[in-house]
């Protein structure tokens, strides 16, 4: 606006300076400008604009242009442009390094100067004083140590409490290795540091004592960072895991063990009270090398024991193997590349520390940082993993709600979520820096957590209720043994409906989240949505046989005119077994096993055989002169037979009718009887009654079965034959007569 005003100002200068000689004629150009201007200089002003058209446009074109670059504001960028306007804020951040070997050499030059006043120095404490402080605290912390193990073995001995940790500990026993093992030593570190620190106010600092303290740090730091990983190889161990445990704990341990050392002797000399002590460049640059030792020895840790350590990262129970596919997909990922990251971590910050000559041993502290925050996300992932396993264990008996379990499930997982988040938060402020300062002192930090708060919120509603609509269609579809549904059977129908919904309602939740989540990164969404409807409509008016599948298919499956199970006849020679519906196919399988996928639209009629009962037909061939009325008893003996029967009974929904005689023919006479049954068992339940009709019509003389043998000419005239006497017979030659 100071520019505007000048331009305005230089386009009116004629008329500004009558209007300012009446009004003072005394100010020149050398006076200072005024806070603000006189009423009569603003009626000037305004007069000018008035009566200048070039002045005026200026002004217009000022003002378009101020429109063009307010446009240009990251707010209209969307979450993708806020993201590229922020690299240009961590460009700034970047610094210049210097020349490592001139930076080494006062560095050493310094830590010598400050070794050589410590042996120079005889003022304060002598050689003798030195050493006899140094044993001295020693001294106290071995008494102090052995006093509180000694109480805690009578303790333990008294209440009879095994402190050895088991493959398997629970949580209890946790506790009791650490209060075992960890717990004496780190109180008899407070006692002797307590006492270093009462000395030191007293007689003043004393070289000895402050040796003696960081040593013991030192040392009871690298035992807790080696109790530490004890307690992770104990929750990782099993029978499938067990022989990678045994090769850590039998080639590692000591390395464990040197690269806790390593890295606790440089956090204790980056404490300021010991610099003052011992020399600010004596122990920054001892600092700075025990952590590059302990950089370097992780590193090797990780690359020479890859191998053991992915075994146990690897290996899960058969359980989870088969139940969770999705996470050993993900477990065999992160047991492939998981040094990977922790050698790029080792090279990256020991080159870091070497070149980075501004932090001194800053890099190598935040990287050993970083390492124990990792390892006790990792510890605190492992036992919040037993905890819920152990729990779910105890509720496994009992009945429980599939919403309430499957619920619990996605708490976990947003809490194992937001431990990342924190885990990343509390990263970078180990790195002096920090994702939530970011976000708040900045507007385009303010924009990304927005932006992603919503993503987020989108996502977990939209899991959140897709958990419910899927967990309510399974329970309707196969309800678990705890569930209140268990003991009602799903219906045919809803087997066939509700897997198309699932679907369908996935394909929806799923586009609306996408869309949602499109719209939060700043895409305009209008034309995707436009361009959608145009390809639906091309699509409709292009596969018009589809969608004559699709309408169809919807109405066969609301009316239920087929349903999974059934066997049905839809014409054109497609008949068998339904195996499956979509919502343009039914897949069908006779009797010889083939497959038949039959569009919806080539449907004209279906005919069910698997719906409610079906009928029996149960017929009976017998001679002319069999005893018609014996023939129906023994029809009605043989049902009565089947109602007793325990394995027909089950497949008979009523009585056998018998409908009497149905029809004569050359051979005989043919009887019909019938019989409900339930669908799909009329023909075991007429071969049942064939077997048993077979038997008594073989014992009664009465009936016979019919055949076309029985009046075949021949037959007859040879039964007549037979039947003549012997007295009407002509009489036959003798036997030895000649001719």
């Amino acid at each position: 606006m100071g520019s505007l005003l000048c331009l305005l100002l230089a386009s009116g200068a004629s008329a500004y300076a009558a209007a300012a000689a009446d009004n003072n004629a005394s100010n020149n150009a050398s006076a200072p400008p005024a806070a603000a201007p006189a009423p009569s200089t603003l009626d000037s002003l305004s007069k000018v604009l008035q009566s200048n058209p070039a002045a005026g446009s200026l002004v217009a074109t000022l003002i378009q242009a101020e429109q063009k670059n307010s446009k240009a504001s990251p707010s209209q960028k969307g979450f993708i442009g806020l993201i590229s306007n922020s690299l240009d804020v961590f460009q700034t951040h970047l610094r210049q390094a210097v020349t490592p070997e001139t930076y080494w050499t006062q560095q050493f030059s310094l830590a010598w100067q400050d070794l050589s006043t410590i042996l120079e120095r005889q003022d304060s404490e002598t050689g003798l004083q030195v050493l006899a402080n140094f044993f001295e605290m020693l001294a106290l912390f071995g008494v102090v140590a052995l006093s509180i193990q000694y109480i805690g073995r009578r303790a333990h001995r008294h209440f009879k409490v095994d402190t050895k940790l088991p493959p398997d500990p629970s949580t209890k026993e946790l506790l009791l290795y650490i209060l075992r093992h960890i717990a004496p030593i780190l109180l008899a570190l407070v006692v002797e540091i307590s006492v270093v620190v009462s000395l030191a106010s007293s007689q003043g600092p004393s070289l000895g004592r402050t040796l003696a303290t960081v040593l013991l740090y030192t040392l009871i730091g690298a035992r807790l960072f080696q109790a530490l990983c004890a307690i992770i190889f104990s929750l990782s161990h099993g029978g499938h895991r067990m022989v990678a445990v045994h090769i850590i704990y039998q080639r590692a341990w000591s390395l464990l063990y040197v690269i806790g050392c390593a890295g606790w002797l440089g956090d204790a000399l980056d404490n300021p009270q010991v610099n003052q002590i011992i020399g600010v460049h004596l122990s920054s640059v001892v600092a700075t090398l025990s952590s590059l030792i302990a950089a370097l020895l992780g590193g090797w840790f990780a690359l020479q024991y890859r191998r053991p350590v992915a075994h146990i990262i690897r290996n899960r129970p058969l359980a989870v193997r088969r139940d969770h596919p999705a996470r050993m997909e993900t477990l065999e990922v992160v047991a492939a590349f998981w040094y990977v990251p922790i050698l790029l971590l080792s090279i990256s910050v020991s080159v870091a520390t070497i070149l980075d000559l501004s932090s001194n041993n800053s890099a190598l502290n935040h990287a050993l940082g970083s390492t124990a925050l990792l390892i006790a996300m990792f510890f605190i992932g492992a036992l919040l993993q037993r905890i819920r396993s152990r729990k779910t264990a105890a509720v496994a008996a009992r009945r429980q709600s599939p919403y309430i379990r499957r619920l619990s499930n996605v708490g976990f997982s947003l809490l194992q979520l937001a431990l990342w988040i924190g885990f990343f938060e509390l990263l970078t402020r180990i790195w002096e820096h920090s994702l939530m300062e970011f976000a708040n002192a900045t507007l385009i930090g303010q924009m990304i957590v927005s932006a992603l708060g919503k993503i987020g919120l989108t996502l977990v509603i939209a899991w959140l209720v897709w958990i419910m609509l899927d967990t309510f269609i399974q329970e309707a579809i196969t309800p678990t043994r705890n569930s209140r549904y268990a003991r009602k059977n799903p219906s045919t129908r809803m087997r066939t409906i509700l897997p198309l919904l699932r679907n369908a309602l996935m394909l929806l939740i799923l586009t609306i989240t996408v869309i949602t989540t499109l719209a939060n990164l700043g895409i305009n969404v209008t034309p995707l949505l436009a361009s959608a409807g145009v390809v639906g409509l091309a699509f409709g008016f292009g596969s018009q046989s589809l969608v004559k599948d699709l309408i169809t298919g919807v109405f066969i499956i609301m009316e239920d005119s087929m349903s999974v199970g059934d066997w049905v006849d839809v014409g054109n020679g497609h008949a068998g077994t339904v195996e499956n519906l979509t919502i343009r196919t039914v897949r069908l399988r006779d009797s010889n096993g083939s497959v038949h996928s039959v569009p919806f639209s080539q449907i004209t009629a279906i005919k069910n055989d698997t719906r409610e009962y079906t009928y029996a037909s149960l017929k009976l061939h017998i001679t002319h002169d069999s005893d018609v009325d014996q023939a129906l008893r023994l029809m009605r003996e043989t049902g009565a037979e089947m109602l007793e029967d325990r394995r027909l009974r089950r497949l008979l929904q009523q009585p056998i009718e018998i409908y009497g005689v149905n029809g004569f023919d050359l051979n005989g006479v043919t009887l019909l009887a019938g019989i409900r049954t339930k669908p799909q068992t009329q023909n075991e339940v007429m071969r049942g009654f064939n077997l048993r009709i077979k038997k008594k019509v073989d014992g009664d003389p009465r009936v016979r079965f019919a055949t076309e043998w029985t009046t075949f000419p021949l037959t007859t005239a040879a039964a007549s034959a037979t039947a003549v006497p012997p007295e009407a017979a002509p009489d036959s030659p003798p036997a030895n007569a000649k001719n």
